[in-house]
């Protein structure tokens, strides 16, 4: 498997977490959790089961409410935002079992995508049928192009439903795709795919890192996926941060093999 060692990054903070906590009853599901996601990385999120990575990323896109700390994208404080307006401020996500629409097809669930087009507006589309007119070809354009780039073009008329697992995680990278987004917070990208086209995610992932300038930030439990793919890796434990480094780093500390990675 051909991964990237490194990623290039900025040395500017996109996303800001600090001191974030969330329960559930007595259960501290995040714990004061604090660390930086550096724009233009694509950063490893990982940790053994019930540490709290995926609350947190709930927590983050205003699925679920943060009881106490601060959430910043770019500066911008967001804590209390709902999802859909976090969406709007530029973040995505993708979920471990992935939610196509299975009754449209591949290219009509990248088309449902976009927000505020103007066929949603009744004024508009009356008035401004050309402006309408015009927003669907944009769109469409767009989908294939992204069908395109994640070498999905043959099944674009095929039911979502229909698709492998691992070409509907590469249908829901497109669906995040769609909406030009800042960060992409995918929750293992990995699971139940098969090597061929686990390769290929990670190629699209290289490649949207690298040419469309988006940031990632990954949960996973496939190391030798994140060790190779990721840079730098953050550890939860018990809703908090246990580590963060380069993977080499990471692998090498003693409280990560202690806690999570084992001999």
């Amino acid at each position: 498997m051909s991964l990237l060692k490194k990623n290039s990054r900025s040395n500017k903070n996109l996303l800001e977490i600090n001191r974030v906590t969330k329960s559930f009853g007595g259960l501290k599901a995040v714990n004061n959790c604090s660390f930086n996601i550096k724009k233009g990385s694509i950063t490893g999120l990982i940790g053994p089961n019930g540490a709290g990575k995926t609350t947190l990323f709930n927590v983050i896109t205003g699925q679920l409410p943060a009881d106490e700390g601060s959430i910043k994208i770019d500066g911008e404080e967001i804590t209390e935002l709902p999802s859909y307006k976090t969406f709007k401020k530029g973040i995505v996500r993708t979920f471990q079992i992935p939610r196509e629409l299975k009754r449209m097809t591949v290219l009509e669930n990248l088309m449902v995508i976009k927000s505020n087009q103007s066929g949603e507006n009744l004024f508009t589309t009356w008035f401004n049928p050309w402006k309408v007119k015009r927003e669907e070809i944009d769109n469409l354009n767009k989908a294939e192009e992204i069908l395109d780039f994640l070498k999905l073009s043959h099944l674009a008329d095929e039911y979502a439903g229909n698709l492998s697992t691992g070409q509907k995680k590469l249908l829901e990278i497109g669906r995040t795709l769609m909406s030009e987004p800042k960060i992409i917070l995918l929750d293992e990208p990995a699971a139940g795919v098969n090597p061929t086209l686990m390769n290929n995610i990670v190629e699209r992932i290289v490649a949207i890192s690298k040419e469309r300038k988006i940031t990632f930030m990954i949960i996973e439990h496939n190391m030798e996926l994140i060790m190779n793919l990721c840079n730098p890796i953050i550890v939860m434990s018990s809703g908090s941060k246990l580590a963060e480094g380069n993977p080499r780093s990471v692998r090498n500390n003693p409280v990560v093999i202690d806690a999570y990675l084992g001999n």
